[in-house]
């Protein structure tokens, strides 16, 4: 069986997992201990997501889902899906950091609902909120800075017009009548937000939006 090694919190991570799950993959799930991430000692690669298939290690998000995608889901990928896969990774995923991780107070608030009950033990638990409530913010400024985000609350609403109305283009989804490739990445990355305000943000904001995510849900979810 295939085993994904991830943060639940992770848009990469959760692009891997709506495929997996709209595809009817099986799976299981290993959540990484985001500092030290012990759970990767068989591999040098210390970043999230890591697949492995028996005894075959597959690390990089693109090459994880392409490596799906060619040996199990089977997805037909053209050249117009190739160029929304890539505004995926270049641009919308950029929005979420600074959404999410504002400042520190926000984002120990959010790292509240990122952790699961009991997930890694209590002390444990408050140490990795504690961390990363203060790492985040500084991820955040970067990230903006390295992007040229100046109000990231206006572009990510634009982006989210832009996949409408570019992307669905008055279909159901980007596939047509049934989801495809591209849908299952649009929706993995913003589900890694979905109770830290960013999916709210956008439903609130686009009618469109809103009815195309929670048709997805169902099927991508797991």
């Amino acid at each position: 069986m295939l085993t994904l090694y991830q943060f639940d919190s992770c848009p990469f991570c959760w692009k891997v997992k709506a495929l997996l799950n709209y595809t009817n993959q099986p799976y299981k799930t290993v959540e990484v201990t985001p500092f030290g991430m012990p759970e990767l000692e068989f591999t040098e690669h210390k970043k999230v997501p890591v697949l492995k298939d028996g005894d075959q290690v597959i690390t990089e998000s693109a090459v994880i889902i392409e490596y799906i995608n060619e040996n199990y889901s089977k997805l037909v990928i053209d050249d117009d899906a190739k160029q929304w896969t890539a505004w995926v990774d270049s641009k919308l995923v950029h929005y979420l950091p600074p959404l999410i991780h504002p400042n520190i107070r926000t984002s120990f608030r959010n790292f509240a609902l990122i952790l699961q009950d009991g997930q890694f033990g209590w002390f444990k638990g408050k140490f990795i909120r504690l961390m990363g409530s203060f790492v985040m913010p500084r991820v955040a400024t970067k990230m903006k800075l390295k992007h040229n985000i100046d109000d990231v609350e206006k572009e990510y609403l634009e982006a989210i017009d832009y996949w409408v109305n570019k992307g669905l283009a008055e279909k159901a989804f980007f596939g047509g009548s049934q989801p495809d490739f591209v849908d299952c990445s649009v929706f993995g990355v913003l589900r890694s937000s979905d109770q830290l305000g960013a999916v709210t943000l956008a439903k609130s904001h686009n009618a469109e939006f809103a009815k195309w995510y929670d048709a997805c849900y169902p099927m991508m979810n797991g």
